[in-house]
């Protein structure tokens, strides 16, 4: 199963040995167990605000869903009205030369270009991005896990825990950059002046055949 062929390793598309060897890893990922083959199927990722959240904004991420634009990850609204913007499409593969696992994702159909997902730490508020993997391995690409609920339901981890967050775009109306609260202080002196943010908890969404 190859779903990218395009360049996760640098500006140089794929070569066959590449894409055998990313295949390869995910197959040898999928042979440990039924909990470790779903994390090599395709899925999209949906965001829910956490339980704490206000009324208000809970209504406000309504069916939003995660998206990927110029480089970076956003919660995009059902109240977004700009041009369509490729939804996260990615799964779990084992990041190279590491114990951990990373994240992937297309960023196009059309090639069906793979790009890292990582967070990048020289964001002013840590926004998790997408991107190469030299352009990666200038923030953190994981490690990347998952949290499977009682009822079934799978949600993303970062560094072993929860901690994203949402926050409001002046400029982008409907998308809010999805970001990760790293030291835990609700981005305490980063964030501009009566910007909101939301707690979120990102969601496995299984793809349709």
């Amino acid at each position: 199963m190859v779903f990218g062929l395009i360049a996760l390793t640098g500006t140089i598309p794929m070569t066959a040995t590449s894409v055998l060897s990313l295949q390869s890893q995910s197959e040898n990922t999928k042979s440990q167990g039924t909990d470790a083959e779903w994390k090599t199927e395709k899925c999209h990722m949906r965001c829910r605000p956490t339980a704490r959240t206000p009324e208000d904004r809970k209504k406000l991420f309504k069916d939003s869903r995660v998206v990927l634009s110029e480089g970076k990850l956003y919660v995009q609204l059902s109240t977004y009205q700009g041009p369509p913007l490729h939804p996260f499409s990615g799964y779990y593969v084992p990041y190279p030369n590491s114990n951990f696992e990373g994240l992937v994702s297309t960023i196009s159909d059309n090639p069906p270009q793979l790009n890292w997902i990582y967070l990048d730490t020289g964001s002013d508020i840590f926004q998790i991005s997408h991107g190469l993997r030299a352009e990666a391995e200038e923030g953190l690409t994981g490690p990347w896990g998952a949290r499977v609920c009682s009822d079934g339901e799978k949600r993303f981890l970062f560094e072993n825990w929860e901690g994203f967050v949402a926050v409001e775009n002046e400029d982008k109306k409907g998308l809010w950059s999805l970001c990760f609260d790293r030291f835990d202080n609700g981005l305490e002196n980063r964030l501009g002046k009566d910007q909101k943010t939301v707690e979120v908890e990102l969601i496995r969404d299984e793809m349709m055949n």
